[in-house]
């Protein structure tokens, strides 16, 4: 007999049980008092919270394709709750990263790390194609990876800076830069808050034309909205 085919709900609420045990194994290092997380295991799990936030995204944009309205008024309301856990525990994590103290111990276990050849964990590196909007995020999202990560090198950090330009940002870079020269030049070419605000007040008064009435239009056009009105008071 063949399987039965799986209905989209279910496949849709696997996928979201499958991202909420991320989120409860993350929290669960994050509490566990008798093995506290490190420098560098912080950094790293701020960013598989980052990809995490990124795959509710994901799943949330997909869904309001697929489901019905009925199926979609739970299924949302399921994904609003975990994305602000994602959140409070991103915010817990970066509070202990910039309140830890090194000590002398972890301080020579850190540099004897630094002294191998050690494979980083797997992480997709955020992108930069030199739109002003997206520099912020990309800035915050690449400091957090990179730029504080204290077992790279300067030379390794160059190597990220530049994997990670696309279109013009990518025109920025000389033969001679080092990391610090062309992660200066970054911020003097896009670290513009005039700039910055008026792509915004840009998106808000050309917001993408609705075609057709539907409840993922709708929800897009929102969601939109309110990540241009998030970033303008941030800059504030």
């Amino acid at each position: 007999m063949a399987p039965k085919e799986l209905s989209e709900l279910t496949v849709f609420n696997r996928r979201k049980a499958h991202l909420l045990g991320q989120i409860t194994r993350i929290r669960n290092s994050l509490e566990n008092v008798d093995s506290p997380l490190n420098q560098v295991e912080i950094r790293t799990k701020v960013a598989s919270l980052s990809e995490v936030k990124a795959k509710i995204d994901k799943l949330r944009t997909e869904s309001y394709r697929v489901l019905s309205d009925e199926e979609l008024m739970d299924f949302e309301a399921s994904l609003d709750t975990m994305e602000v856990d994602a959140d409070n525990l991103e915010v817990s994590l970066n509070t202990l990263l910039e309140s830890s103290n090194v000590n002398t111990s972890e301080l020579s276990v850190k540099n004897d790390f630094a002294n191998y050849n050690v494979k980083l964990p797997s992480i997709n590196l955020p992108e930069f194609s030199g739109q002003y909007i997206d520099w912020l995020q990309f800035k915050s999202q690449f400091v957090s990876l990179i730029h504080d990560n204290t077992c790279l090198s300067d030379s390794q950090k160059l190597y990220y800076l530049q994997s990670a330009l696309k279109g013009h940002a990518k025109q920025l870079q000389t033969v001679n830069d080092s990391y610090s020269s062309l992660f200066e030049a970054l911020e003097g070419r896009y670290e513009n808050k005039r700039l910055i605000v008026n792509s915004h007040i840009a998106e808000l008064l050309n917001p993408n034309k609705i075609k057709f009435e539907s409840a993922f239009h709708l929800r897009s056009l929102i969601d939109s909205i309110q990540s241009h009105l998030r970033a303008l008071k941030q800059l504030e």
